[in-house]
């Protein structure tokens, strides 16, 4: 189940938020916007946010300070400001940067730096908050007691005093890229960066300057220099997602990154050192991709140092009421609307069901049950969810049947829910387009 890293924005005119805000949710974060001061002390969400971006006009920051500077010191935040530099010349501005936050940015606002800062705020409360020194994980998004879902846990903790590369493996929506982030905070480096990049969704042709960057002129439209994500993940991590759908031709590029820990900037001959952690991630079996040539085998074992599994729900299905009423609770909050129960046929419905999207779909259908019930209680229709006996008759699949007529159905509805537009299809499923259209012809509905 991923959860994005929750940020707060106070202040800003739109015409500078709308693009910063844009980059920032692209880095995997939650972003909740605060027009006036006084809702920082009332909001239970950003309560749970671990880092604060003030957007300071000249003026009215400085007549907000006092009341500004009595909230944000009793938050639970790392608070970053970006302001004009003349600000700094005002010694209550002066006071108020160095004691009560993380650090400032002043405008012109550069995206590279600011996502760095945002990633090493955010490391900092964890560590602060004790997730990195805990014994046990006590991560309220990682739920599930069901003896796989314990051994992932404790397998988890282990890697996270180690060093080494991990593969995760599992179906979509399993919650990989939770286990990378958990991964991650529980380990040394768990105040440097976390950069998540989806190898899936990168066209091959820009593989290598979304891996590593370029120069100013490398090539045409390359205005500036830019720091690829390994760079700035420098120290961290680095979450490779999908990395069974990279084209072939770009593997050789992160093999060779892999083998010599240094990075070419396109445009550039220069070798940079880079000391990150690789964690990688794939739905696909990677095994039977390199038997059938379209995985490197050298690259597959400099990934696969240890292995993680992240089981289905149909291999837990004890866990999907208390997934459930978590997920009542999450979406609840975010929505601003009363929270509800499930019926006895709700929740018979639901474990029943077999859950090809695995946890992104079970919260797409909570959240559509959350909103459509007329009542206090959510009924299976309401999540569109059929009321089927759990007699034995029903339990007659095999797996692998299960999970195709299942996929099937997915598939139908996604492509019917948008009219069509297989690359939505393809998102609300949770895979790659390259991964979707495998489907279609596998299901025999390319043509649909």
């Amino acid at each position: 189940m991923i959860s994005p890293r929750q940020l707060v924005v106070v202040g800003g005119n739109s015409q500078e938020l709308a693009p910063v805000l844009s980059c920032i949710k692209q880095e995997g974060w939650s972003i909740v916007n605060v027009a006036e001061v006084r809702q920082l002390s009332t909001s239970r969400m950003v309560r749970q946010a671990t880092v604060g971006l003030i957007f300071a006009e000249d003026g009215r920051f400085e007549r907000s300070l006092r009341s500004l500077s009595s909230v944000v010191a009793q938050l639970d935040m790392e608070w970053i400001v970006v302001l004009n530099r003349i600000l700094l010349t005002k010694s209550n501005v002066q006071h108020f940067v160095s004691e009560l936050c993380y650090d400032y940015h002043c405008r012109p606002i550069e995206m590279q730096r600011l996502s760095v800062m945002l990633g090493h705020a955010h490391g900092k409360v964890m560590m602060r908050r004790g997730l990195a020194a805990a014994e046990v994980i006590h991560h309220d998004r990682i739920i599930g007691d069901h003896p796989l879902m314990q051994q992932l846990k404790s397998d988890i903790l282990k890697l996270a005093r180690t060093e080494v590369n991990v593969l995760i493996t599992g179906e979509s929506g399993t919650g990989k890229e939770l286990v990378a982030q958990t991964l991650h905070s529980h380990s040394s480096r768990a105040d440097k960066p976390f950069q998540a990049i989806n190898c899936g969704g990168l066209p091959g042709s820009l593989v290598q300057t979304e891996l590593f960057g370029h120069e100013k002129g490398a090539f045409t439209g390359a205005q500036d220099r830019r720091l690829g994500r390994i760079e700035v993940a420098d120290g961290g991590a680095v979450f490779l997602d999908e990395i069974g759908d990279m084209a072939i031709e770009a593997q050789a590029n992160l093999l060779r990154f892999l083998q010599e820990g240094t990075i070419d900037r396109v445009g550039s001959s220069k070798a940079i050192d880079i000391d990150v952690r690789v964690i990688s991630a794939t739905h696909v079996n990677l095994p039977q991709a390199v038997a059938s040539g379209h995985f490197r085998e050298d690259l597959f074992y400099r990934l696969n140092v240890c292995h993680l599994h992240t089981p289905s729900l149909r291999e837990r299905l004890t866990d999907i009421l208390p997934i459930s009423r978590y997920l009542i609770e999450c979406h609840a909050d975010k929505l601003g609307v009363p929270k509800k129960r499930f019926s006895a046929e709700a929740a018979q419905a639901l474990t029943n069901h077999h859950w090809p999207g695995n946890v992104r779909e079970l919260s797409n259908r909570v959240c559509q049950g959350l909103v459509m019930a007329s009542g206090r209680y959510i009924k299976p229709a309401d999540m569109n969810l059929s009321h089927v006996s759990s007699g034995p008759e029903s339990r007659l699949l095999s797996i692998d049947e299960a999970k195709d007529k299942a996929e099937k159905e997915a598939l139908e509805m996604a492509i019917g829910l948008y009219n069509g537009n297989n690359s939505q299809a393809a998102r609300i499923l949770g895979v790659s387009r390259a991964t979707f259209y495998r489907l279609l012809r596998k299901h025999q509905l390319a043509d649909v």
